[in-house]
């Protein structure tokens, strides 16, 4: 019996970190694609990528536009402006990204690319987990948070 109620106690707990990290980790169930993929997505998949073929539509390749130089300082100062996300190398057109731990997460690394464009620039962003398993969507929030972070630093500080 007493057995029994440790079982219960570790599955009930092992359910509550899991909804803990996909609340963490905005998991929008309801949005298209539906459901059923965003589950697939969510279970399966330990990377998100900009580049084309995500199945989930939120995350896509972003332009912003305006001076390049400004533009990059500003995608530059979003990035460092997250607790826990450091940049370990810079080159033109190329960041790479570390995201520490936390308790929801493991560490993550994202490759952050920057091309020009007429006008401004094009980023396209990976974001791979390390542990090698199933992220929940965190790879997800980070871009969707990068991306948002950008605009807001675009929008105080504009690139023209």
């Amino acid at each position: 019996m007493k057995s029994l109620k440790i079982l219960a106690l570790t599955v009930f707990l092992a359910l509550v970190y899991l909804g803990g990290d996909l609340i963490a980790n905005n998991a929008a169930f309801i949005n298209t694609p539906g459901p059923l993929t965003r589950i697939h997505v969510y279970f399966t998949l330990n990377r998100a990528w900009t580049t084309g073929g995500y199945p989930l539509p939120e995350v896509s390749s972003q332009i912003f536009y305006g001076d390049p130089d400004k533009l990059y300082a500003n995608i530059t100062h979003s990035i460092g402006s997250f607790s826990g996300w450091h940049i370990e190398e810079a080159t033109p057109g190329r960041l790479d990204v570390r995201v520490g731990p936390s308790f929801w997460h493991h560490a993550s690394r994202l490759e952050v690319t920057l091309s020009p464009v007429r006008g401004g620039l094009r980023m396209d962003v990976t974001a791979t987990s390390r542990s090698g398993f199933p992220d929940l969507g965190a790879d997800r929030n980070y871009i969707l948070n990068l991306i948002h972070e950008i605009g807001d630093e675009n929008a105080i500080h504009p690139p023209v």
